[in-house]
């Protein structure tokens, strides 16, 4: 039964009363209440789901991206887990794990979002692989109804960095989301978490090696979320995971996420990250460790979460 707003509103008055005078034994009791019954309405509206599918660049490879484009050959390293840009999972496979169900990840390390600029990747950089485009084509092949599919599409940090060679605007990216956007609707696609990026600049391992790319870098991933933020207000399907405000904290404050502040620009990769890794926010100087992969999962699911949330409680 649908309940009517005025109805709804007088129970929330009746509990609001209720809380006020009885004490820290009915707050204590209605607070476990509705925690339980938050469980039940998360999973419920997660079940909807039946895989993930997952587009963008190295910070989403899950290990069979620039690894079967490059011949085996990028990312080698045995620190490369898996032969994901960090030492675990990534941030997509948290997400499906957690809804259990399936991930169909085609996002390749050094992939742009569109054909503006360069999509390449290997050790020296060289090597051509799918752009975001070419992964939802790939992707888009024969299907019609993805209605019970959860998108991940992650773009931008490619034609950030790319952009100091080749050219490239933040508006252009966010032309091209919506464009991809389009594209998933147009084979049943209904909700899409896209990510934002981290405050890239200064917070950046490699800014120490090129320091003077780090105001470019930052600049264009904050004006990136702002784009993103206001483009997502008329998106109603679309989770915007605030990737950048969750970097800030975990940079603003890394003590309390366990990280030491002096390894900040630092990733573990270049020290001990078989026994000290967890003390690190950055695995190498473009991405994250795993642990900050599963809190970007969380992040995105919270976003995933709040455009789930229906107009009418139901009862």
């Amino acid at each position: 039964m649908v309940l009517s707003r005025p109805f709804v509103f007088g129970v929330a008055v009746f509990l609001f009363i209720l809380l006020g005078t009885g004490g820290h034994m009915h707050r204590d009791k209605i607070q476990t209440a509705y925690n339980k019954q938050r469980d039940v309405w998360l999973t419920a509206r997660r079940s909807r789901f039946k895989r993930v599918v997952s587009f963008g660049d190295s910070l989403s490879d899950a290990g069979n991206g620039a690894w079967l484009f490059t011949n085996k050959t990028w990312p080698k390293a045995d620190a490369y887990v898996g032969h994901r840009f960090t030492n675990g999972p990534v941030f997509s496979e948290y997400v499906a794990q957690t809804l259990r169900v399936p991930l169909i990840s085609y996002a390749t390390g050094g992939a742009s979002i569109s054909y503006r600029v360069s999509s390449r990747s290997g050790e020296h950089g060289m090597m051509p692989v799918d752009c975001i485009f070419e992964q939802i084509k790939k992707y888009s092949e024969g299907k019609t109804d993805e209605s019970d599919t959860l998108f991940i599409l992650y773009a931008g940090a490619n034609d950030a960095y790319f952009a100091l060679d080749e050219g490239g605007t933040p508006d252009e990216v966010v032309e091209d989301l919506k464009t991809a956007v389009a594209q998933l609707h147009k084979i049943g696609g209904q909700y899409i978490i896209i990510p934002t990026l981290p405050p890239i600049g200064e917070n950046y391992p490699y800014a120490n090696a090129l320091p003077e790319a780090a105001p470019l870098m930052y600049f264009f991933s904050t004006e990136l979320r702002k784009q993103y933020m206001a483009w997502a207000k008329k998106e109603t399907k679309v989770a915007i995971a605030d990737f950048y405000s969750l970097f800030n904290r975990l940079m603003g404050t890394p003590e309390k996420y366990g990280f030491k502040r002096e390894y900040l620009k630092t990733g573990c990769i270049a020290h001990d990250c078989r026994e000290h890794w967890r003390e690190y926010i950055w695995f190498d100087d473009y991405h994250p460790t795993t642990y900050v992969h599963s809190l970007m999962a969380e992040e995105s699911l919270n976003a995933l979460d709040k455009i789930l949330r229906p107009n009418h409680r139901v009862w």
